[in-house]
C-alpha cells in the first residue's frame, strides 16, 4: 500500500504545491472518479457561486466542517452541478454526514458518468443492511483503478462471506498476490474472514501471517491471540502476544477470546481501517481521514479507528474536532487509556491546562503506576514553571520504567535546566545519549547549552552538526549550528545557517535575535536592525525584549546581550 501511493502523494505535495489534507483529499478524490469533464459553475446561480467559493476558501483552510456545510448549500441552489455533486459527496463522507453522502451518491448514480467513490459508498449501503446480491451487483460499476485494485477484491471477498461462499472469497483475494504492498491485506483478511466464518483453516492463515512477519497489524495479532484462546489453548495465545509486543507495544491490553470481526460490515471497515493507517504514514491526512470515515460508517462502534480520525484532527491542530472524537472513544475500549491521554494533550493545545491536569489526575486514580501518565503529569508541570514537581514527577516516571527511554532523561534535563540546576540537566543529557546517541534533540539541547555557556565550543559544534545531519529541516537545530558558529567568531559561516533557520522557524524571537547579531558582525549594520526589530514583534520575554531594545538604540557593541534559552 505505501509504495503505491508515495509516489503520487509526494509528486502532489512537492510538484504540484498541494499540501494541506483537505487539498490533498480533493485532489485524491478527483483522481478516483470518471476522467470526464466535471460541469463548469459559470451557469450557476450567484448562490451557488457564492457557496462554492466559501467551500474552497474553507478547503484551503483545511475546514472539513466548513466546506460540507458550503458545499451542501452549493448543492441546494444548483442541484443538477456534478461538479459540486462531487465534490459535495466527498466533503459529506470526510465531515461524518453518510445521510447527506449518500443522497448526493444516489444523485450521481442517476448520471451518464461513473465517479468510483460514490459507486462504492452505494455499495457499502447495501453491506450494512446485508443486502448482499445487490451488493454484489453494484460493486460491478466500480472501476478496478488506483486504489480499487485493493479495495474491490476486499470487498467482493467479505459480500462473498456474507453469502456463505467462503472458497469463492479466499478466490477473490488471491490477485492482491501479485502486488508485493497488498501482500499485508491478503494476508490479513484471508485469516479474519476463516475466523470470522468458523473455519477450521483460520488457525493455519493466521500462523501464515507471523510466519511472514507480516501482522498488518495490531488488529491481527489480537485475532490470532482470540482464536488460540477459544481453542483452549491460552499458553500459545499468550506467546503470540509477548513476540508481538515489541512491535506492538499495547497487544496485552484488552481481554483476550473475542473475535475482532463480527459481521461482513465488520471485515470491510477494517479494511478501511488499514488502508488508513497506511495513507496517514504516508501524510495523506486528508484521504485517511476519508477511509476512516467510510470504516465507521459501516462499524460506527470502532474505537480505533475513532482514535486513528482524531489524531489526524490534532495532527492537522483542529484541536476542537480532536477532542469531541476522542470523546467517543468507549471506556471499555481497547484503546480508551490512549484516547484519555491524548484529550490531555489536546485541552493542554487549547490553553485549558487546568482541565488538562484534572483529567492526567483522574488517570492517575485508575492507574497510579502508568509511565506515560506520570510522565503526562510531569510534562503538565514543566510546562507550568512548576520545575521541582516536574522533576520529582519525572523521576517517578523512570523509576518506574522498565526500559528507561532517553526521553525521559531528556525531559527531566529540560525541567533541571528551567529550575536552573544546570549540573543535574547536563548530567541527564548524558545519560540520554548514552542510551541513544544520536538523539537529534539532545545533540542539539546539550550543544547548544554548552555554547551558550561559551563551553566545549569544539564538541559542542561537532554534536549540533550531527543533529542538523539528522534533521536538516528543524530551525531550532540549524539555528543552533549558527549561534555555535557565530560564538567560535565564524561570523559569515554564522550567517548562511542563521539564515536558513529563520526561513524554517520565521516566527522565533530568539532565531531573529541571533541573525540580527551575526549580521551586526559582518557589517550589515540596517539588517541587523530590522532583524532586531522583527524579533521584538514576536512576543519575545521580557529580558530579551529589553536587550532588543537596547541593542536598537545601541548597537550590539554596547548593549548587554542576556542568556536566550530554548524550551
Amino acid at each position: 500500500m505505501t509504495r503505491l501511493l508515495r509516489s503520487f502523494f509526494t509528486y502532489c505535495r512537492h510538484r504540484l504545491g498541494y499540501r494541506s489534507p483537505a487539498a490533498l483529499l480533493l485532489l485524491a478524490l478527483s483522481a478516483c472518479a470518471s476522467s470526464s469533464p466535471p460541469t463548469p459553475l459559470a451557469s450557476s446561480s450567484d448562490m451557488a457561486m457564492g457557496s462554492y467559493l466559501a467551500a474552497q476558501h474553507a478547503r484551503r483552510s483545511g475546514d472539513t466542517t466548513a466546506a460540507a456545510n458550503y458545499f451542501l448549500d452549493a448543492i441546494a441552489a444548483d442541484p443538477d452541478n456534478v461538479l459540486l455533486l462531487q465534490q459535495g459527496f466527498s466533503y459529506a463522507v470526510a465531515d461524518g454526514r453518510y445521510s447527506d453522502a449518500k443522497r448526493i451518491a444516489e444523485r450521481l448514480a442517476d448520471t451518464d458518468m461513473n465517479y468510483s467513490l460514490p459507486e462504492l459508498f452505494l455499495v457499502l449501503h447495501e453491506i450494512k443492511g446485508e443486502h448482499y446480491g445487490k451488493a454484489l451487483d453494484k460493486l460491478q460499476r466500480v472501476p478496478d483503478a488506483g486504489l480499487n485494485r485493493l479495495l474491490k477484491p476486499l470487498v467482493q471477498a467479505w459480500v462473498l462471506v456474507g453469502m456463505k461462499k467462503t472458497d469463492d472469497a479466499l478466490v477473490v483475494l488471491e490477485p492482491l498476490r501479485e502486488t508485493p504492498a497488498f501482500m499485508p491485506f491478503l494476508l490479513n483478511h484471508r485469516a479474519f474472514l476463516l475466523d470470522y466464518a468458523d473455519d477450521p483453516r483460520a488457525a493455519a492463515m493466521y500462523a501464515d501471517v507471523a510466519a511472514a512477519d507480516r501482522y498488518g497489524s495490531l488488529r491481527a495479532v489480537i485475532g490470532h491471540a482470540g482464536l488460540l484462546t477459544r481453542q483452549g489453548k491460552k499458553d500459545e495465545a499468550l506467546a503470540v502476544i509477548a513476540a508481538a509486543s515489541k512491535r506492538f507495544p499495547r497487544a496485552a491490553a484488552g481481554e483476550l477470546g473475542g473475535k475482532v470481526i463480527n459481521s461482513p460490515a465488520d471485515g470491510i471497515a477494517e479494511a478501511f481501517y488499514s488502508g488508513a493507517s497506511a495513507l496517514a504514514q504516508e501524510s495523506a491526512a486528508g484521504l485517511a481521514a476519508f477511509h476512516l470515515r467510510l470504516a465507521l460508517y459501516l462499524k460506527p462502534d470502532f474505537a480505533e479507528a475513532r482514535l486513528l480520525l482524531a489524531n489526524l484532527f490534532e495532527q492537522e491542530e483542529q484541536h476542537e474536532a480532536a477532542l469531541a472524537i476522542y470523546r467517543t472513544v468507549p471506556d471499555d475500549s481497547d484503546v480508551a487509556d490512549q484516547a484519555r491521554l491524548r484529550e490531555v494533550w489536546v485541552l493542554n493545545a487549547l490553553n485549558r491546562t487546568e482541565e488538562a491536569l484534572q483529567a492526567v489526575e483522574i488517570l492517575l486514580q485508575r492507574g497510579p503506576d502508568e509511565v506515560e501518565v506520570v510522565a503526562a503529569l510531569a510534562d503538565l508541570l514543566r510546562q507550568e514553571n512548576r520545575h521541582d514537581e516536574a522533576i520529582a514527577q519525572y523521576s517517578r516516571a523512570i523509576e518506574l520504567s522498565d526500559d528507561k527511554p532517553w526521553s525521559l532523561y531528556y525531559a527531566r534535563a529540560i525541567a533541571f535546566d528551567q529550575a536552573k540546576r544546570w549540573g543535574q540537566a547536563e548530567a541527564d543529557l548524558k545519560t540520554a545519549l548514552q542510551i541513544s546517541p544520536e538523539e537529534a534533540e539532545v545533540l542539539n539541547y546539550l550543544g547548544y547549552s554548552w555554547v551558550d555557556r561559551g563551553i566545549n565550543l569544539k564538541e559542542a559544534e561537532d554534536m549540533i552538526k550531527r543533529a542538523v545531519l539528522a534533521r536538516p529541516d528543524n530551525g531550532y537545530i540549524v539555528d543552533s549550528l549558527g549561534w555555535v558558529l557565530y560564538k567560535l567568531k565564524r561570523y559569515g559561516e554564522a550567517v548562511e545557517h542563521l539564515e536558513r533557520a529563520v526561513l524554517l522557524r520565521p516566527e522565533d524571537p530568539t532565531i531573529n535575535d541571533h541573525l540580527g547579531d551575526a549580521y551586526w558582525r559582518v557589517n550589515r549594520r540596517i539588517e541587523a536592525r530590522f532583524q532586531w526589530s522583527h524579533a521584538l514583534s514576536l512576543k519575545p520575554t521580557e529580558e530579551q525584549a529589553a536587550a532588543l531594545r537596547d541593542k536598537l538604540e545601541r548597537g550590539l557593541n554596547a548593549a548587554v546581550k542576556p542568556r536566550l534559552t530554548k524550551d
